[in-house]
């Protein structure tokens, strides 16, 4: 794909500046829809990468200066970000001491980084080990690197495992340098798909859709993450009561097409979210999430059986709440039988007779 010096808008990014002529391909990469830049020029480089990422600073090893190819896409929710980074040459990149967390997961190319007095090498294919917020950064990255990168605000980590354990997190949250690989591998795939699902329907996203994914991203991230609050985690929480499973589920189906407020449900059942994630399995024999799917796969269908003229199933999924159009139709047929398209188009055919 060749851009021209310009300005472009995709999706819901902001307009971009294009810097001088770039021929490097985009179009199959992560977060494609989301461009913040591509250049062949140093400099326009490095000014995007300080203005849009806040670095601090960058150089680009010049010999093979007609090679230097530069981009990166940009996805963000204001203390949640992904970022897609591709460096055509060597170039070295660096950050201050700053609020965000970041996990760097390496899709080809190698490289270093260094935090504060702490340095690893990056893989191919690998997930570099956590890097923690308020240290300064360096990065070191080979010619053809490519990467994703999660990075989380620190303190919403804070306030979503706060959530979790029923009291706030007043001492710092200090991550393990190491985790289980397979947990690894599992948060890799998350964060791909939560990728992929915006690349696939972009700003079609519903606001309810948006913050269930962001959601999910941050609490699956305190889960696969070994830290110093892991050991409350795992331990057995309090008991929560059959009369607040009732006062949640009531919540819930009021306001079916809201993000699912944790602090609220928390609230509510007056324990923590582990507490009452542990009542919903022991009475109900299913979760709180699973309790809002079932509740907006009711509304779904609804939908779908009054349809008009623009009614889709796409459409109908992304408003109840559901980012992927395949989980969607499955977890539809388990609950109701036949798909989603077979509903819309039996009643669809049944509006035409009647007209």
């Amino acid at each position: 794909m060749l851009l021209e010096a310009g300005v472009l808008k995709l999706g819901r990014s902001r307009p971009i500046q294009l810097g001088a002529t770039c021929a490097m391909s985009f179009e199959s990469i992560p977060l494609n829809r989301y461009p913040v830049l591509r250049t062949a020029d140093p400099e326009f480089a490095r000014s995007r990468l300080l203005a849009v990422f806040g670095a601090t600073s960058f150089d680009a090893a010049l010999a093979g200066l007609n090679s230097f190819k530069v981009g990166a896409n940009h996805l963000t929710f204001g203390d949640v970000d992904l970022c897609f980074c591709a460096y055509d040459t060597e170039v070295t990149l660096g950050f201050g001491a700053d609020r965000y967390v970041r996990q760097l997961f390496n899709i080809d190319g190698a490289g270093r980084w260094n935090a504060g007095s702490r340095s690893g090498d990056i893989v191919r294919g690998s997930s570099a080990s956590l890097l923690p917020a308020q240290v300064p950064i360096k990065f070191l990255f080979g010619s053809n690197y490519r990467h994703l990168v999660l990075r989380i605000e620190i303190n919403s980590l804070r306030r979503y495992l706060g959530l979790l354990l029923g009291h706030d997190v007043d001492g710092a949250l200090t991550f393990e340098e190491t985790s289980r690989p397979s947990a690894m591998e599992r948060l890799r795939r998350t964060v791909f798909q939560f990728a992929l699902d915006f690349d696939t329907h972009g700003a079609g996203f519903s606001e309810l859709a948006t913050a269930e994914m962001k959601r999910s991203l941050i609490m699956n991230f305190l889960m696969y993450h070994a830290h110093n609050y892991t050991h409350l985690l795992l331990r057995e929480p309090l008991a929560s009561t059959i009369s607040s499973v009732r006062k949640v589920e009531e919540y819930i189906e009021a306001n079916w097409d809201r993000p699912t407020d944790i602090e609220a449900l928390s609230a509510i059942a007056k324990v923590s979210a582990r507490s009452l994630f542990r009542q919903f399995r022991k009475s109900r024999g299913y979760s709180p999430a699973d309790f809002v799917k079932r509740v907006r796969l009711e509304h779904a269908r609804d939908m779908l059986q009054q349809p008009d003229d623009q009614t889709s199933v796409t459409q109908v999924a992304l408003k109840c709440g559901f980012q992927n159009a395949g989980h969607f139709a499955r977890d539809y047929r388990l609950s109701f039988g036949e798909l989603p398209s077979e509903t819309l188009k039996r009643r669809s055919r049944f509006n035409f007779r009647q007209s």
